[in-house]
């Protein structure tokens, strides 16, 4: 009696605990991202996945490619990928906008230059599914898209 009374309270928890999990949800993001540095300022196309992790965390993958152009002029072809997580303390659903910081690190190449690995912060503002967030990473960074 005691063993079927255990059983039942295991399947009523895990459903329970099911019911309750947020769904996980993958998105896609067409981006478009600023770089600016001392000598240079990089400009990026970009597409992102971003993989939510709970209601609050996830974690997102950016590559994007671009020009770079130094301050004598020179323009240089230039790509970037980041691997980033994401925190949002009320996510978007469930208000319109959401408030989140990410952070992670990153990898940047310049044509006719060695890559450099960056680390990456930022803060951004998401509205349904469009965003703005600015931070470090490499240089200032400022950067806008669409998540779908």
């Amino acid at each position: 009696m005691r063993a079927a009374i255990v059983v039942a309270l295991v399947v009523i928890g895990t459903r329970t605990g099911a019911a309750q999990a947020p769904a996980r949800s993958t998105a896609l993001d067409v981006r478009i991202d600023g770089i600016i540095t001392e000598g240079a300022t990089t400009t990026h196309l970009g597409v992102g996945v971003a993989r939510r992790m709970s209601r609050n965390v996830g974690m997102q993958v950016v590559i994007g490619a671009g020009a770079t152009t130094s301050g004598d002029g020179d323009t240089l072809g230039s790509g970037r990928a980041d691997v980033l997580a994401r925190f949002s303390p009320a996510p978007a659903d469930a208000n319109g906008w959401a408030a989140y910081a990410s952070a992670g690190a990153g990898a940047i190449v310049r044509r006719e230059s060695k890559g450099s690995a960056v680390l990456v912060v930022l803060l951004g503002v998401q509205k349904r599914r469009g965003f703005v967030e600015a931070g470090l990473g490499g240089g200032a960074r400022v950067g806008a898209g669409v998540r779908f």
